[in-house]
């Protein structure tokens, strides 16, 4: 019997995770139908379909938390933080980066050899690049600029309010800690579609979970997602603005000593992860033994 229970726990838990992505996909939809009933080329205004796409799905879930926590079933976790924690979660975000880049760059040195890897690094390449299928002089600075926006500081915001607020939050109540951080960074990955972008993003979606998990708080995962994303993108992308007139082979310049300096902090950053998961099993423990006192 207790077997039974648990499988449907862990079956109702899975699917109201599955609903809540399949929802916040369905509010990019309308929205998206709706730029196109009003003629409104979304290649060109990438920035503010992003924009408006992200707040909604960010007003919507914010009631499905408050919602959860009027019926006394919260899922969003925001839990007092040290200077300390946020400091290892910054370190484990830049190495996180460094693990990105050194996995494209094994896979491009692979791809080498492989036609089939090779087409779908470019289809990665494709993917992540603002200007793919449209002419760049067609796209507006104040577009740009939110683009930049929305991708370095709102997205970040909205994806981990659905995943790891929304969905964590809601396999957490049924599973044991380690299974909702898989199942999360699963559904995490196979949300960005592109097999390059979900092989990492599986693993930088466990990382930001944990985090997350450790901390219980979520701006500590909505901080490293938004760090991950600026030094990742943003900066690059905002380079690129011939507004600013910076020569290519600076931009280059720029882009690898980041990637240098994220990969070589690839191991501080395991070690805080570690420094992260330590704190978090001291904090549970006294949690534990106040509980234990106080039903005492």
């Amino acid at each position: 019997m207790k077997i039974a229970e648990k499988a449907s726990g862990w079956l109702f838990a899975i699917g109201l995770a599955v609903a809540l992505v399949l929802m916040f996909n369905y509010l990019d939809v309308l929205i998206l139908m709706g730029f196109k009933h009003f003629g409104v080329d979304t290649k060109i205004y990438r920035g503010a379909f992003s924009a408006i796409a992200a707040i909604v799905n960010i007003i919507v879930f914010v009631a499905f938390f408050i919602i959860c926590k009027k019926i006394r079933r919260p899922v969003l976790q925001i839990q007092k933080i040290t200077w300390i924690e946020i400091l290892l979660a910054v370190i484990v975000a830049i190495g996180m980066l460094g693990f990105v880049d050194t996995f494209i760059m094994v896979s491009d040195r692979i791809a080498e050899y492989i036609k089939s890897l090779s087409e779908q690094m470019d289809q990665y390449r494709e993917s992540v690049d603002r200007y793919a299928g449209v002419n760049e002089a067609a796209v507006p600075l104040w577009d740009t600029i939110c683009y930049l926006i929305t991708l370095c500081f709102i997205v970040p915001v909205e994806e981990e309010l659905i995943f790891r607020g929304a969905v964590f939050g809601v396999l957490r109540r049924k599973m044991s800690p380690v299974f909702a951080i898989i199942f999360t960074a699963v559904i995490f990955g196979i949300m960005h579609r592109v097999s390059i972008h979900t092989a990492y993003a599986i693993v930088c979606g466990m990382i930001l979970t944990a985090c997350y998990y450790y901390t219980e708080n979520i701006f500590t995962s909505i901080l490293m997602h938004s760090l991950f994303n600026i030094i990742g993108s943003g900066a690059g992308e905002l380079l690129k603005l011939k507004e600013l007139g910076v020569p290519k082979d600076v931009r280059n310049e720029v882009v690898m000593n980041f990637n240098i300096i994220c990969i070589l902090m690839m191991v501080p950053a395991g070690l805080s992860f570690l420094a992260l998961a330590r704190i978090s099993r001291k904090r549970r423990l006294k949690q534990k033994a106040e509980s234990v006192a106080a039903g005492e």
